[in-house]
């Protein structure tokens, strides 16, 4: 009798309500992501205000997070290639939660230091692997467009970061945004019960079949799964990183790591100093910590629009197009536009910077297979933070430089242009899954990751 494998189950699939947990579920979990990394941004007037810190102190602390993100997606979200995506997700979401508790309690700019560390490296693991899961369980039409859906919440913590702000800050102080932060450990129960294993990991697990095909009942429920059965790989990878460099891939690699390098610059540096360089060209600072509210809304809907383009146009035509507007955008608030012409070009610059961070990582999904797709997506996503890490710091340096308003937006759109560059060059390449998928190709023809396929 002939088997199905388990890749291409998931890529007809119609959407059921095993979808949709995985999808809420993993949102759930963005959310965190995006309250824990853009709380600084709110924080940061008040802090140095109390600590009486310089920009650029203030710059290097907002990078903290950002280098425990480098590690955490380099070193620690690839432990999920070989133990699963659930055990590291959950590790990751008591980690932050813990981390996050040790940041209200800091009591001087070293203790912060270390703890907004910690929140990187638990935030910098776990995003690659959820986003990873939901590419795993969306079904092949609407895969760019879930992935996408999930990471615009990203922007969705900012908003309620920002909101929560202005409410908790003059009443409680701004420890009590990060005290907040701990509020993530009450997902840790929901995730054990419900959270399931990637259908990919899982197949390649033999003792547990019948986890497998009780996965594969509910996202396929006219499947037998009994005749499902692995992508059957040419062979396991003993050095899952130098896997992403082979059979040609090494160019379009570091390619996308620029992209993600230089949209993470865009994307960190502006949610860490917008308010701060709203209130230098004379605005209140309610009236920036509103612009960074303003920002998120923006990036919320981009994001979500950037997976149904993508779809439909295309990956690599979406970030392109998303970076040259960012740039272009940004470049345009330096002039001192009407409020209107200001407001629609933050929700812009907001949609297109957080639309390119989404559908990038949806790029990645597609490009790497399941046996090294956290290793993937969390060393692109984690080389990308040197970009995220260099934003609040050339942001600190910039306003330390007491550049005008329209200098210091032109070179925070000069980003957006390299980015830009960049993917123009990327060769569009797919997975072998998706290349077997898309063409029909048999179970036992593997085709090499990256295999060139039409733009």
């Amino acid at each position: 009798m002939s088997t199905t494998p388990i890749n291409r189950v998931v890529d007809t699939a119609k959407f059921t309500p095993a979808h949709l947990r995985v999808v809420l579920l993993c949102s759930l979990l963005m959310i965190v992501d995006g309250y824990d990394m853009i709380s600084y941004g709110s924080v940061v007037g008040k802090l140095m205000q109390d600590w009486d810190m310089t920009t650029v102190h203030a710059g290097w602390l907002g990078s903290a997070a950002l280098v425990g993100m480098l590690i955490g997606g380099m070193f620690i979200a690839p432990l999920a290639d070989r133990f699963g995506r659930r055990p590291v997700l959950i590790a990751c979401l008591i980690g932050s939660a813990l981390a996050s508790l040790g940041c209200a309690l800091s009591v001087g700019f070293w203790s912060l230091v270390i703890f907004r560390t910690l929140v990187g490296v638990a935030i910098g693991a776990l995003a690659p692997n959820f986003i990873a899961l939901v590419g795993e369980y969306a079904p092949r039409r609407s895969k760019a467009l879930l992935v996408c859906l999930v990471c615009s919440l990203y922007s969705l913590g900012g908003i309620i970061a920002g909101l929560l702000a202005m409410v908790m800050i003059p009443a409680f102080g701004w420890r009590s945004v990060f005290f907040l932060a701990t509020a993530s450990i009450l997902l840790v129960p929901l995730m054990f019960k419900l959270l399931p294993e990637s259908p990919e990991f899982l197949a390649r697990q033999g003792h547990r079949r019948a986890e497998f095909e009780a996965v594969v009942r509910a996202i396929a429920p006219d499947v037998d799964p009994s005749q499902v059965t692995s992508v059957e790989q040419a062979e396991t990878p003993k050095a899952p990183i130098s896997e992403i460099f082979r059979h040609g891939n090494a160019v379009n690699t570091v390619l996308i790591w620029v992209v993600f390098a230089m949209t993470m610059l865009l994307s960190y540096g502006l949610n860490t100093w917008l308010p701060t360089l709203m209130s230098t060209a004379g605005y209140p600072v309610s009236s920036g910590l509103g612009k960074l509210v303003l920002l998120n809304i923006g990036g919320l809907v981009g994001a979500i629009a950037a997976g149904w383009l993508a779809d439909r146009w295309g990956i690599k035509q979406v970030i392109l197009a998303y970076l040259l507007l960012a740039a272009i955008s940004l470049a345009c608030l330096g002039f001192n536009p009407d409020p209107f012409v200001l407001n629609t070009l933050l929700v812009v610059a907001g949609g297109t910077t957080v639309g390119t961070l989404a559908v990038i990582h949806a790029l990645a999904v597609e490009y790497y297979p399941s046996l090294v797709r956290s290793t993937g997506i969390g060393w692109a996503a984690g080389i990308g933070r040197i970009g995220a890490i260099s934003g609040p710091i050339l942001g600190g340096a910039l306003l330390g430089l007491t550049l005008s308003f329209q200098q210091n937006l032109l070179a925070i759109a000069v980003p957006g242009v390299i980015g830009a560059l960049a993917i123009a060059l990327v060769r569009m390449n797919r997975s072998n899954s998706a290349r077997q998928a898309a063409t029909g190709a048999d179970q036992q023809d593997p085709v090499p990751l990256g295999s060139p396929v039409a733009d």
